[in-house]
């Protein structure tokens, strides 16, 4: 029997709170109501399935309520056939919807039987990836589904919840690799840091069913791949100086762990580095292709070099318009932030990007890393991007990095490859604002 909605509130408070009426629970709640049986997770199901050799188990759940749950019932499962799908599926909601072969799945239980002490009972059904992922090939098309429903000859089922329907939506292939390896630089000052500990979490993308083993490799080939990609100027961190584990292992039951990797600071000289640990090898599925590699990235800061005399020129200032003193290239190197250098816009005549600006630090140091600031306005923060060259004598000069800015108010720092000379050049090469550029303030890095 179906049963679609039951309205015995009111009646059952009552017999709870009569104790001497002369009902009895027959004459109170009809005997379809004493037990009523349903499917606790009933309705349409999405299911992705891991490519694997193993079954991928999804559990059934029949409950037995009613009032009075202590009585015993019995129950049937079943598949519906294509053409009740049809009918009841595929017709009203005009979609493709196809029933997977009988290889494709297992029930652990096609009928359930409920003792007086049973409130429910699980029933697994085994879904096979392999057999599903080649219907679901044969036909892309149509929509894969297992609709199951329960019965019963003897007891009452709620019409509403009667039915699982299964929607197979994927078969994927597990994958392992690195939970978030997006490259977040880790600054340090010279001379001030021993050892630096980074926990790494990694592992596989889904219930780990099996036992895992990873091999890892620090790859170097990857830093000049990634300093190419993005103009940076990451190098490789010294032989001896880091530990990274040769092995990760995933025992069943562990999704994710953390790897320890430590790096000996005191070893290293100003500069940014970059420590790329990749997935080698797994012992079972595939490798996550975007998340094989960690980019563990430190920068090593020079020490920031005193500004005392030094001196700035341009080959574009705005001599008036900016107020008197302000708009030259010396407000780079005067700590007042209210001030900036800004390309000829009032006086002399505009010229195109790029446009140059150049520090004499008045004698030689190792630069190591530049930092500058956008002007100290609501809205007019204008530079974009650029380049850095090193000179000792302002006639030969080396690229020694690029740099990129954003539209913020804070220092901004960039790595350039230690170089040893007097002579900074700040090349911008593109604008927020076609036509003009500005900067407050340049601070510069490095050792004597």
């Amino acid at each position: 029997m179906k049963i679609r909605t039951i309205l015995l509130t009111g009646g059952l408070v009552l017999l709870g709170a009569c104790s001497e009426s002369k009902y009895d629970l027959d004459q109170l709640v009809p005997e379809e109501y004493h037990k009523i049986l349903y499917v606790n997770n009933s309705g349409k199901q999405e299911v992705t399935l891991y490519d694997t050799d193993a079954d991928n188990l999804y559990t059934l759940s029949v409950i037995k309520s009613g009032s009075d749950p202590s009585l015993t019932a019995a129950a049937t499962i079943r598949v519906l056939t294509q053409s009740e799908l049809d009918a009841e599926y595929s017709i009203p909601e005009a979609v493709n919807y196809k029933l997977i072969g009988e290889d494709a799945y297992s029930l652990a239980a096609t009928s359930v039987d409920f003792s007086s002490a049973d409130r429910y009972k699980l029933v697994e059904i085994a879904l096979k990836p392999q057999v599903v992922k080649a219907a679901m090939e044969s036909n892309p098309d149509a929509v894969w589904v297992l609709p199951l429903k329960v019965t019963s000859e003897t007891d009452s089922i709620n019409a509403d919840k009667d039915e699982l329907f299964l929607k197979l939506k994927a078969v994927i292939t597990p994958a392992i690799g690195f939970a978030d390896p997006t490259l977040v630089v880790q600054q340090f000052q010279y001379g001030s840091v021993s050892t630096i500990m980074q926990k790494v979490k990694f592992g596989l993308d889904t219930n780990n069913l099996w036992e895992l083993e990873a091999k890892l490799v620090v790859d170097n080939d990857y830093i000049q791949e990634y300093n190419l990609d993005y103009g940076t100027n990451y190098k490789a961190l010294p032989e001896g100086t880091y530990t990274v584990p040769e092995t990760a292992a995933l025992p069943v039951g562990t999704t994710t762990l953390e790897l320890e990797i430590s790096i000996n600071g005191n070893q290293l000289t100003p500069g940014d580095y970059m420590l790329p640990v990749r997935v080698a090898e797994v012992s079972q599925f595939e490798i996550a292709e975007a998340k094989a590699v960690y980019p563990l990235a430190i920068r090593i800061m020079g020490n920031k070099l005193d500004r005392t005399g030094w001196t700035a020129e341009a080959d574009t200032e705005e001599l008036t318009g900016e107020g008197a003193g302000n708009g030259v290239a010396g407000c780079v190197l005067d700590d007042n932030l209210g001030t900036f250098w800004h390309s000829t816009w009032q006086t002399g005549n505009r010229i195109p990007l790029p446009y140059e600006l150049i520090i004499d630090t008045k004698k030689e140091y190792t630069f190591t890393q530049l930092a500058l600031m956008q002007r100290q306005h609501d809205t007019n923060r204008d530079t974009k991007a650029g380049e850095f060259y090193i000179s000792s004598d302002k006639e030969n000069w080396t690229k020694v990095g690029t740099f990129s800015m954003q539209k913020i108010l804070e220092a901004q720092t960039f790595a350039v490859t230690p170089t040893k000379g007097r002579y900074v050049k700040i090349k911008m090469t593109e604008s927020f604002r076609d036509g003009y550029c500005s900067l407050s303030e340049v601070y510069v890095y490095g050792l004597e």
